[in-house]
């Protein structure tokens, strides 16, 4: 009993759960939020910004590297000389040496650079690919989040409802054995599904605050109040343009992961050049300046200033195997791309036609639930008619409001999982943009007070 007055009151705070606030938080201000706050986006952008390095790292290699170096220093030198009389003579000097130089390489061929540009460059295109696709993740994500939200509100006001009209039954069936109708089993059936009425109901509430936490998660802002979906307000169209095999095409061309493995399989390319050019001869220009006053104790006092200018070539002859063995290392990470490359693309294929079926059932779904709320209302109302005649019984009745409720759950979520569907669909095939999360958030409506 003391665990049924519990649940009553936890039932009684339902109504009261959700606070009122003054400003609603809509789908367009959740993605704006999240795009400058999520963390899985300002990382992408960062990775960005390092690849983009690398294109500048590469560049430097064909840019002329000037150095300079300097040496001051106090020498002591002692020194013994056979003298021609016989003997030896001794001396003691101390003097100051100075050493300063500048020298300039500039290099003129090294197909390595080349290849280390060329493949710095692929780098960068992959990270924008990268980047592309979190941001059009977010789009997905950040509305799912929502959704979710909003389908635990929905589930809130339904459980409402729901512990509402148990409460009423279970009222007018003791009504009803008060009078010599019915029987105590009704009584005790009416009863437990208020008690389940109320469980559910806690969790629901559970439920509410989790999807929130979660929304809060991706925008650092807790959603006091959000907006709600407007059905009649939701444009349920099947894909444009209607054949899926025109939505795989669009992302064969378009999907920014299949882009970023195109790349990877580029830089791949690159590396098996960048190993083989180590074969090959380098060739610099190298000038530079020297000055030096006693330099070694051969040279004491004498000073010298020194200009050059050189063409130095080096060329590898011998490594061990050294060369070959990264070769044929790069060669296996190119094949390792290349399969990478075909599982994203299958990978993609099958998502894209995933999703563009889930719109089209989705939407078949939605009016079917529609049609299923629609007859399970007369259905419920009929009973109750019924039951206070005598034709029907109460667990009749409470299946009855039991099914009505199972519908009205699960028409919500088809419609959320229908905005989802769109979404994924357009974020598989690469054409996923602001301007879609802005046409779902007109579908949205500030809730009345």
């Amino acid at each position: 009993m003391k665990l049924l007055m519990r649940l009553i009151v936890v039932a009684c705070l339902l109504f009261t759960a959700l606070p009122v606030y003054a400003e609603p938080f809509d789908l367009s201000s959740a993605y704006h939020k999240a795009f400058d706050y999520d963390a899985q986006v300002r990382a992408a952008k960062a990775d960005n910004l390092v690849s983009k390095e690398e294109i500048a790292k590469a560049r430097a290699e064909f840019r002329p590297k000037i150095s300079a170096n300097a040496q001051r220093g106090r020498n002591e030198t002692y020194s013994i000389t056979p003298a021609y009389y016989g003997g030896y003579t001794r001396n003691n000097q101390f003097y100051n040496s100075k050493t300063y130089g500048l020298s300039l390489q500039q290099p003129l061929f090294n197909l390595s650079s080349f290849a280390d540009y060329q493949q710095a460059k692929a780098a960068a295109a992959k990270g924008d690919a990268l980047l592309e696709n979190e941001e059009s993740h977010l789009i997905v994500r950040i509305t799912e989040a929502y959704c979710n939200a909003l389908y635990s509100e929905d589930n809130v006001e339904l459980s409402q409802t729901h512990i509402k009209a148990s409460q009423e039954q279970l009222q007018q069936t003791k009504r009803r054995f008060e009078k010599g109708f019915g029987t105590i089993t009704e009584i005790s059936e009416a009863q437990a599904a208020y008690d389940m009425a109320l469980a559910d109901g806690v969790e629901v509430v559970n439920g509410l605050e989790f999807s929130r936490r979660e929304l809060e998660h991706f925008t650092g802002v807790y959603p006091n109040e959000l907006c709600k979906l407007v059905p009649g307000k939701m444009m349920l169209e099947k894909p444009v343009p209607g054949n899926v095999e025109s939505w795989v095409e669009l992302a064969r061309s378009d999907n920014h992961e299949i882009a970023a493995a195109r790349h990877e399989m580029q830089i791949a390319k690159k590396e098996i050049d960048r190993q083989r050019a180590a074969r090959y001869p380098m060739l610099n220009l190298v000038a530079g300046q020297n000055y030096s006053l006693s330099d070694n104790n051969y040279i004491i006092g004498s000073s010298y200033n020194t200009y050059s200018v050189a063409l130095q070539m080096s060329m590898p002859i011998y490594s061990g195997g050294y060369v070959s063995a990264s070769v044929r290392q790069a060669h296996a990470k190119r094949l390792k791309a290349q399969e990478q490359f075909s599982w994203q693309e299958r990978g993609t294929e099958s998502d894209v036609r995933k999703y563009y079926n889930g719109v089209v059932t989705t939407i078949a779904q939605i009016h079917a639930y529609e049609q299923a709320v629609k007859s399970g209302e007369i259905a419920l109302k009929g009973t109750k008619k019924g039951f206070e005649l005598g034709l029907r019984t109460n667990m009749e009745v409470l299946d009855a409001e039991q099914k009505l409720l199972s519908n009205k759950r699960n028409l919500a979520k088809s419609r959320y999982q229908y905005i989802l569907n769109r979404l994924q669909l357009k974020d598989s095939s690469g054409s996923l943009s602001d301007s879609d999360i802005d046409e779902v958030n007109g579908w949205l409506t500030v809730a009345k007070k």
